[in-house]
């Protein structure tokens, strides 16, 4: 079995770290008070900056960011288990090189220093769709449900993980958590 997985808020927490880094940059670097709407969706909204600040705090920010990104609570243990038991693991990410300088080599280096095994990387990718097929992906993990959409729609089983920004969709099979993330794993196998 071939299995594609997303970096960024299905592997480790990336959300997270930027709403923290922007709360920092926004007090530290604009003089800000920090957070100004807790329940905005995107990260822009919740600080009060005008949508091109975005560009700048990520120029400044995001391969920090990335880099720092903690591990989602499972996500080592199950890959591992998972690339133990001979499923072959291929990260599919969106990570460009817009902001980031080498997003290969930040992925790869993120990988290893958290002992995460895989078999191939990918990123700068688009739809993610190219990369599924090429590789004969059997089931690709995303928490963007446009992802998950493109790649279903070339007839390969999806799996949305669950973050607070998707809660709401139906359309997909999901994962709350890495656990659950191998439970399907097997019950699609021995189904």
């Amino acid at each position: 079995m071939v299995i594609g997985i997303d970096m960024d808020d299905t592997i480790c927490s990336t959300n997270e770290r930027i709403i923290v880094e922007a709360d920092k940059y926004d007090k530290e670097v604009l003089g800000g008070t920090g957070i100004k709407d807790i329940d905005a969706y995107e990260f822009t909204k919740m600080m009060g900056w005008p949508q091109e600040m975005k560009g700048q705090f990520f120029s400044d920010k995001l391969e920090y960011i990335m880099d720092n990104a903690e591990i989602k609570e499972g996500a080592k243990d199950v890959i591992n288990k998972l690339h133990d038991e001979g499923k072959k693991i291929i990260i599919i990410s969106f990570r460009k090189g817009k902001y980031i300088k080498d997003p290969y080599n930040l992925t790869k280096n993120w990988l290893e220093r958290n002992g995460v095994h895989y078999d191939k990387i990918y990123v700068d990718t688009g739809s993610k769709v190219d990369e599924c097929i090429s590789e004969k992906v059997d089931l690709f993990i995303d928490d963007k449900e446009s992802h998950c959409e493109d790649v279903s729609s070339a007839g390969i089983k999806v799996l949305l993980f669950t973050n607070a920004y998707n809660h709401d969709e139906k359309r997909f099979n999901r994962a709350d958590n890495w656990n659950k993330v191998y439970d399907y794993i097997k019950e699609i196998n021995n189904g």
